[in-house]
Formats: structure tokens, C-alpha cells, sequence
């Protein structure tokens, strides 16, 4: 697998307001205005300290479920000399897959422009956070992502009391009827994400953009 660039719709990042939760302005009208990026990694296991990045996605959707823009690829390390292959019997990335995949630090700075002036979203977010916090240091990129929504945090929102609810992303997709193409990929599940976020928006009630920061991880 090479990687590659998606571009589904053109999208001028100059009119998308930067969303924190104090710059979550009363001047947009509408959800459409809203914008998340939505993100996923596969990595070789759960220890960002360890572990390392083998393949990252974004995907921009707008508060109403239109996908705007995308990225996605294999990453290859930044030291490939210190590197060690793990849970191919996860994700299905080979390590030669990973040895041809795009610089890890090309694709960072990649996911960090692409996620610029938009929420960022995951699925159990502070996995992501903690891969795309060390990975980034590791390469000398300055960011942090200081506010976030966890697409996990809001489905237990939602349960109430049913105590039998699973809130993994496969069991998540199953309850909301959402397709996928693969599992475990990382353009599949941020994908995903981000159809399990538009349910979650409208079960949860959020209508207008004043209200996304209710959203936001506790």
C-alpha cells in the first residue's frame, strides 16, 4: 500500500473558525460551519513511549456529516534503525510496507496542517493524544492539542442506564448501523469516527455551534 492524498471537496481553510472553547463564536449560524478533524492512528502497540506510529488518517467533516477534506498514510519511522515491527496481526501493515511509507515527520506535519482551525476528534481520544504528542516531539514539532472531543467519552454519555452497552468502535458502529470497509485501518475508523460523531451530536442534542463545547472531553 502507498500513500496517498485525498481531496473530496475543496475546502479554503481561511473561512473555518479556529474552534476552542472560547472561540466558539455566536456569529456561525449553523452546524454546517463547524468543522472536526477527525483522526486515527495504527500503531505497532499501546505505549507511546515504546511504540511507534505505523499508519495516521484525518478525515474533515462539518457539523453536517459532509466530509470536506482527508489525508491518510503509512508512516515510516524516524529512525528506522531503532525500529521494531509490532501487531501486524492487528492492522495487516507489513514492515516492508512501512519501510516505503512517507516520513513520519512529512506526515505529522501533514496531520497538523490538515487538523489546523478544526476540533479534533477520536475514538478514546487520549490514545491518539499521547502517539501524536510523543511522535511529534520525537521530530521536533511544536503542538498540543489543548481541547478535543472523545467520540468514547460521548457514546457513555448517551447510555444511560443500560449497563450491558458496549462503547468500543466496532461494537459502536453495529448499535448506529455505520458500514465499514476494513477494521482497524486507519482511514476506515476515522472515517467511521466521524459517522458515529454526527449520531452522537444529534442524540446528545447540539444544534448550534455555541453548543460544541459542551462536547469537549471532561
Amino acid at each position: 500500500m502507498s500513500h496517498h492524498n485525498y481531496i473530496t471537496l475543496p475546502h479554503p481553510r481561511s473561512t473555518v473558525q479556529p474552534m476552542t472553547s472560547h472561540e466558539l463564536s455566536t456569529t456561525t449560524k449553523t452546524m454546517r460551519n463547524v468543522s472536526f478533524a477527525v483522526v486515527d492512528f495504527e500503531t505497532t502497540g499501546l505505549n507511546p513511549e515504546t511504540d511507534r506510529i505505523v499508519q495516521l488518517a484525518a478525515v474533515i467533516v462539518n457539523g453536517d456529516g459532509d466530509i470536506i477534506d482527508s489525508f491518510d498514510t503509512i508512516v515510516k519511522p524516524e529512525n528506522p534503525d531503532e525500529y521494531q515491527h509490532g501487531a501486524e496481526h492487528i492492522h495487516g501493515i507489513s514492515a516492508e510496507q512501512v519501510s516505503s511509507g512517507m516520513p513520519l515527520r512529512i506526515a505529522l506535519e501533514k496531520l497538523w496542517d490538515i487538523s489546523a482551525g478544526n476540533v479534533f476528534t477520536a475514538h478514546n481520544a487520549q490514545f491518539d493524544l499521547g502517539f501524536l504528542h510523543a511522535e511529534s516531539e520525537r521530530v521536533g514539532i511544536e503542538g498540543r492539542v489543548e481541547f478535543h472531543i472523545d467520540t468514547l467519552e460521548l457514546a457513555r454519555r448517551t447510555t444511560g442506564t443500560d449497563s450491558t452497552r458496549r462503547h468500543n468502535l466496532f461494537a459502536l458502529c453495529e448499535h448506529y448501523g455505520i458500514e465499514r470497509d476494513k477494521v482497524h485501518d486507519a482511514r476506515s475508523d476515522a472515517t467511521a469516527t466521524a459517522q458515529l460523531l454526527m449520531h452522537l451530536i444529534k442524540e446528545l442534542g447540539v444544534e448550534a455551534p455555541d453548543q460544541v463545547a459542551e462536547l469537549f472531553a471532561r
